[in-house]
């Protein structure tokens, strides 16, 4: 409950953005039960709530006289908690050094692990993430791009990065902004293949070491204008079955460039680090009596 006792989740609240990825924040460990769920998917409603593709409840500290920790919980725009959002976790740590006095660099503890976290002056935030990212199976894009001109590929590549994602190559960055991602992103998010589902980015290459991406987001059910881990799932197939050279910008659909640097091994990607804007829109306070 809040500390008045008017709703299930804190009354402060930040707005933040990573890349176009939008979050509301709370500096509070997330309460638990149903009617936590029920209370995000309200709030990230873009009609009647705040709006936002998801929900950040943000807390730090220390270990005995180690280095500054901040927790991270996520939960996606449909009221479920998830193991990691990049973008979400930029954002976390942006707001850490800005309200929690965590300093500039620092641990950001999520579900999938611990993931670095530098700020820079100009308000970048980068994060390293916790574990190597390998190329896992290729999967039917399920006759999708037929009739399409073939502006998709006949075959997606499954890509974990804290969450599970599908990678599906579109021919160049013209076909990408044309794409019906209505159409094209349900059935490849829940592929028959992947019983928990999927994020699905499209991918064109604009360049040796850069792309453009449009992904639909399991979780919110919709396109978003970036989705971080999609964007380091699709930064790994370039470089590893294109051998694309790191840094690699990708273009978001907000038009922010996020950047994914790496160091290289046989099986995949390792010391990987994601890099792009976190901003903190505004702050404000819900009225949950407004909302019984």
């Amino acid at each position: 409950m809040s500390r008045d006792g008017a709703g299930p989740l804190p009354s402060r609240f930040a707005k933040m953005s990573g890349a176009g990825n939008d979050f509301v924040v709370f500096l509070e460990r997330a309460p638990g039960g149903p009617e936590t769920g029920e209370a995000i998917r309200r709030l990230c409603d873009r009609r009647t709530g705040i709006g936002a593709d998801g929900a950040l409840f943000v807390t730090a500290g220390r270990q005995g006289d180690g280095p500054p920790r901040v927790v991270a919980d996520y939960f996606n725009a449909d009221g479920g908690a998830a193991r990691f959002c990049a973008n979400g976790t930029r954002c976390a740590a942006r707001i850490a050094s800005l309200r929690l006095d965590a300093g500039r660099e620092f641990v950001v503890t999520t579900g999938w692990g611990p993931v670095g976290a530098r700020i820079a002056g100009s308000g970048r935030v980068t994060i390293a993430l916790p574990e190597p990212v390998r190329l896992g199976r290729t999967l039917p894009t399920l006759g999708l791009g037929a009739g399409t001109g073939a502006r998709i590929a006949a075959e997606a590549v499954e890509v974990e990065v804290g969450v599970p994602h599908l990678v599906v190559a579109v021919a160049d960055a013209a076909s990408l902004g044309t794409l019906d991602l209505a159409s094209l992103g349900p059935p490849l998010r829940r592929h028959p293949e992947m019983p928990d589902g999927a994020n699905v980015n499209f991918v064109a290459r604009t360049g040796a070491s850069a792309l453009a991406i449009r992904t639909w987001e399991r979780g919110v059910e919709n396109e978003t204008l970036a989705c971080g881990s999609g964007t380091v799932a699709s930064a790994a197939v370039a470089a590893l079955r294109d051998e694309a050279a790191g840094p690699i910008g990708v273009r978001t659909r907000s038009g922010e460039t996020l950047v994914v640097d790496f160091d290289r091994t046989r099986g995949g990607l390792t010391a990987i680090r994601l890099t792009g804007d976190a901003r903190l829109l505004y702050e404000g306070e819900i009225r949950w009596e407004e909302w019984s």
